[in-house]
């Protein structure tokens, strides 16, 4: 990926985080040094614009993993991936935390069309065969992606 393409890669991810944190009121930016983007200052609940799959409820101090794809990308039009980190789903598993997917569209608007709720411990059951865990040459350790339609209902989304 070039320099230019992972910039504006990064910068999306930011303005998605940027948009979830304002949404979402019980969400606080978490410090830096910590393996997500956000925790729970009170207990989330799941809404029109933020449905939940797998559990209920967000408790107050559990890590939210802010991550997103655009709904597509490529010139062929491939649907996104979301990019996971081994050691980072790790964390989250043993925090009970939880992964938040946004969708965005694609360049050069990038407003989130949807978002989800998925707690770690169930996005793990999606690294199969097809999308297991490999070590990538950036010294971070093994990554995997998974296509946002095993997280969302494509009518979600498009």
């Amino acid at each position: 990926m070039s320099g230019e393409t992972l910039a504006a890669a990064k910068r999306a991810g930011h303005n998605a985080e940027h948009h979830v944190l304002e949404a979402v009121d019980a969400l606080e930016a978490a410090a830096g040094e910590q393996h997500w983007d956000a925790v729970a200052e009170t207990a989330v609940f799941p809404s029109d614009e933020l449905p939940f799959a797998g559990t209920c409820v967000v408790e107050a101090g559990l890590p939210v993993e802010i991550k997103s794809t655009m709904v597509v990308q490529t010139t062929v039009q491939r649907r996104g991936r979301f990019k996971l980190r081994e050691q980072q789903h790790d964390a989250l598993v043993e925090e009970c935390g939880v992964y938040c997917f946004v969708v965005c569209e694609p360049r050069p608007a990038r407003k989130p069309l949807a978002m989800k709720i998925v707690p770690a411990r169930s996005v793990g059951d999606l690294v199969d065969d097809h999308t297991s865990w490999r070590d990538e040459r950036d010294g971070r350790g093994p990554k995997t992606q998974i296509v946002w339609s095993r997280i969302f209902d494509p009518a979600e989304v498009e």
